[in-house]
C-alpha cells in the first residue's frame, strides 16, 4: 500500500491555490520584517536617536509574535480564519504605518509591538489554516513552500532594508510593507469564506501565562536599556525569574503552551528546548548590533550589512538543504556538530570585533547560520519523538516558541552589555570595540549551557536505548 502524495495539479484542481498564495503573503511579511528592521537600525538611530533601545526593536516584535502565536488557535475558533487573517494583516499594516511616522524611539517601539502581534498571527494562522482548510495529501508540499518563503524572507529582508537605508529612506521601507499588508487585507476581506474551526471543549486562551511571559520579556528588555548597571541586573533577574514562574504555571495549566517536560532538563525534551533557548540568546548579538557595529567601525554601507545578514540566512538555508536527505539516525551527530559551529561563531565574534577584523566578522556570521541550519530539522524531529504522545503537537511548535523567547531575551541582554560598555554614551570605534567584547564574550556561559544541553539532548535515543 502506498501513501498518496499531492501534486501541484491537485492543488490547482482543489480551487485552493489562491487561498494558499494569500497565506504565503502573510508568511513573507513576517519572515522579512525583523531583518529589514535590523538593517535600517543605524539610519533610524541617526534620525530619531534612542541607541540605548536598539535591542527593544527586536525584543518587542518577538514579544508581540509570542503572544499572537499563543492566541491564534483559540481566536480562530471564536472568530474564524478569514476574520483573523483580515484583522492580523490590518494590525500589521497599522504597525508599519505608525513606525513610518515615528518621530521618536518610544513611538517606534510601540509600532514594533503592534507589528509583532500582527506578524506573529499571520505566521501562526498559516499553519492552522493549512491543517484545517487543505487536504492532508497536500500538506507536505504546502509546508515545504512555507519553509522556502520563510528562507526567502530571511534572505531578502536584510537586502531590502539595506537598499532603503542606502537611499536615506528608512521610513519608506515601513510604508512599503504597510502597502503589502493592505493588499493582504483587501484580498482576505473580499475573498470567499474559509471553513470554520471546531471549538475544542474546555479550550481557553492561557491569558495569565502569556501576560507573565510578556511582562518578563519587558523587564529583561528594560534591563537592556537602563543606564545603571545595578538596576539592569535587578530587572534582568526579575525578568528571568518571572519566565521560570510562567513555565512552572504552564506545566499544570489545562491549556498548555509548551510540553510538560520543558523544565525537566534531565529529560531529552527539556534538554533540547534549553539548548534552543540558550543558543538563540547567544546568537542575537550580531542580529541586534551587527549593522550598527559595522557602521561605526568600518563605515559599512547599509546594503553591505544587509548582504552579511542575508549571507547568514543563506548559510542556514543551504545547510538545511544539504542535510535534508540524510537519515534520521544522523540527526544526533548533526545537532552536536551544529551546536559546536554556533558556539565557534559567537566565540569568534568576541575576538573579531575587538580586533577590528571585517572578514572575521563575516566568517563568524556564516558559522552561526550553518550551525543552526545543520541542526534545526533534526532538533524539531527529535523533540517530537521524545515527547509524550499527548504533547507532540505542542512539541512540534515548542522549538520555535523557545527561539522567539530566546531572541527577545538575547536582544535585551545584548543591550545590557552594549550599554555597560558605554555604547549608549558615545558612538566611536573604541566604544564599538568595547561593546563587541561584552555583546559576544559575555554570552560564553550561556553558550556552555547550550552545548551541555545539546549533548544531554542527543545522548538518549527516543526508544530509550543508549
Amino acid at each position: 500500500m502506498t501513501t498518496r502524495t499531492g501534486t501541484w495539479a491537485d492543488l490547482w484542481r482543489s480551487g485552493l491555490f489562491g487561498r494558499f498564495v494569500l497565506l504565503c503573503l502573510g508568511v513573507w511579511l513576517h519572515a522579512a520584517d525583523s531583518l529589514v528592521t535590523a538593517t535600517i537600525v543605524p539610519a533610524i538611530v541617526e534620525d530619531i536617536g534612542g541607541i540605548a533601545y536598539v535591542g527593544w526593536t527586536i525584543a518587542l516584535y518577538q514579544i508581540g509574535a509570542l503572544v499572537a502565536g499563543a492566541a491564534t488557535a483559540v481566536v480562530c475558533q471564536r472568530a474564524g480564519i478569514k476574520r483573523v487573517l483580515s484583522g492580523a494583516s490590518l494590525l500589521y499594516g497599522l504597525g508599519c504605518a505608525l513606525a513610518a511616522m515615528a518621530s521618536s524611539m518610544p513611538i517606534l517601539l510601540i509600532a514594533r509591538l503592534v507589528q509583532g502581534i500582527g506578524g506573529g498571527t499571520l505566521i501562526a494562522l498559516t499553519y492552522v489554516a493549512i491543517q484545517k482548510s487543505f487536504p492532508k495529501h497536500l500538506w507536505g508540499r504546502l509546508f515545504a513552500v512555507v519553509a522556502l518563503i520563510w528562507g526567502g524572507g530571511a534572505l531578502l529582508g536584510p537586502l531590502i532594508g539595506g537598499v532603503f537605508a542606502h537611499l536615506g529612506a528608512w521610513r519608506l521601507a515601513f510604508w512599503c510593507f504597510a502597502a503589502q499588508a493592505a493588499l493582504v487585507w483587501l484580498i482576505a476581506w473580499l475573498g470567499p469564506a474559509m471553513p470554520p474551526i471546531e471549538r475544542a471543549a474546555g479550550a481557553k486562551f492561557p491569558a495569565r501565562i502569556v501576560v507573565m511571559l510578556s511582562v518578563a520579556a519587558l523587564l529583561i528588555a528594560e534591563a537592556g536599556a537602563v543606564g545603571q548597571s545595578g538596576t539592569s541586573v535587578v530587572l534582568a533577574i526579575a525578568g528571568v525569574g518571572l519566565l521560570y514562574l510562567a513555565a512552572r504555571q504552564d506545566r499544570v495549566a489545562l491549556v498548555k503552551l509548551l510540553p510538560a517536560q520543558m523544565l525537566d532538563f534531565s529529560h531529552p525534551v527539556g534538554a533540547g528546548l534549553l539548548m534552543v533557548f540558550s543558543l538563540s540568546i547567544a546568537t542575537t548579538g550580531f542580529w541586534a548590533y551587527g549593522p550598527l557595529l559595522l557602521k561605526i567601525m568600518f563605515d559599512t554601507e547599509p546594503i553591505i550589512s544587509g548582504l552579511i545578514l542575508a549571507g547568514e540566512a543563506l548559510a542556514w538555508s543551504a545547510a538545511t538543504l544539504s542535510v535534508s536527505g540524510m537519515p534520521v539516525s544522523a540527526g544526533r551527530a548533526l545537532i552536536r556538530f551544529g551546536a559546536v559551529l554556533v558556539a565557534l561563531g559567537v566565540a569568534g565574534f568576541a575576538i573579531a570585533v575587538p580586533a577590528g577584523s571585517f572578514p572575521g566578522m563575516v566568517a563568524c556570521a556564516v558559522l552561526q547560520g550553518v550551525g543552526f541550519g545543520m541542526g534545526w530539522p533534526s532538533i524539531v524531529q527529535l523533540v517530537v519523538r521524545h515527547a509524550d504522545p499527548a504533547d507532540q503537537i505542542l512539541a512540534s511548535t515548542a522549538p520555535g516558541t523557545l527561539q522567539n523567547i530566546g531572541y527577545a531575551v538575547g536582544a535585551a541582554a545584548s543591550g545590557i552589555a552594549a550599554n555597560v560598555a558605554g555604547l549608549a554614551d558615545g558612538i566611536s570605534i573604541p566604544d564599538a570595540q568595547a561593546a563587541g567584547v561584552g555583546v559576544f564574550a559575555g554570552f560564553m556561559p550561556v553558550l556552555a549551557v547550550g552545548l551541555l544541553a545539546a549533548w544531554r539532548f542527543t545522548r538518549i535515543k527516543p526508544d530509550g536505548a543508549r
